[in-house]
């Protein structure tokens, strides 16, 4: 109940949440939702970003009944990642900036980072009073991830050298044979 208007609260129209330790780790999950008809049906972004270097690694968009997203999508990600809400426009404005920093590098968000960004509708991201700094001590910083082959690794590598030069920018990169190249 409102205590101003003695009617019923009404549902939130947006939840989001990130990792406590993001900027920490470089890399963690950002899951935005945007609940419709009432709560009852759930839109939801959900985006790996690599705040240090690549941006949105990996996205997916999810439109499910509540209870479905409550247990199958924000129940898994909080039991296997440790999680905080965060306020929408902050995470609008996270995962917005991530993708701009890293296109600067010369790297394109995951294909399906515009369909994943539907659920930034009635969000503003200039509402978020956060700043957010990318890069690692000021500068990209690449840790090859388990998904990426020696092959885009080392193209990675490549395109920052591209496009910072010589000694502006770090990697790590374990080699096909858990050798790592720094």
């Amino acid at each position: 109940m409102n205590p101003a208007t003695g009617e019923p609260a009404s549902p939130p129209t947006h939840e989001a949440l990130w990792p406590s330790d993001l900027f920490d780790k470089g890399i963690g999950w950002v899951i935005l939702a945007r609940f419709k008809a009432k709560g009852q049906r759930v839109q939801a972004g959900i985006f790996l970003v690599d705040v240090q270097c690549l941006g949105v690694k990996l996205a997916f968009y999810e439109d499910c009944h509540r209870e479905d997203y409550l247990h199958r999508i924000r129940g898994h990600y909080q039991s296997d990642f440790p999680m905080v809400p965060a306020e929408p426009a902050c995470a609008r404005k996270l995962v917005e900036q991530a993708v701009h920093y890293a296109q600067n590098l010369g790297f394109a968000p995951h294909p399906d980072y515009k369909l994943g960004a539907r659920v930034f509708g009635g969000i503003n991201a200039a509402d978020c009073p956060l700043r957010f700094t990318f890069g690692k001590d000021g500068k990209p910083f690449y840790f090859r991830g388990p998904r990426e082959t020696e092959a885009q690794a080392t193209a990675i590598v490549r395109q920052l050298e591209k496009r910072c030069g010589p000694g502006n920018y770090d990697y790590i990169m374990a080699l096909g044979d858990g050798e790592q190249l720094t």
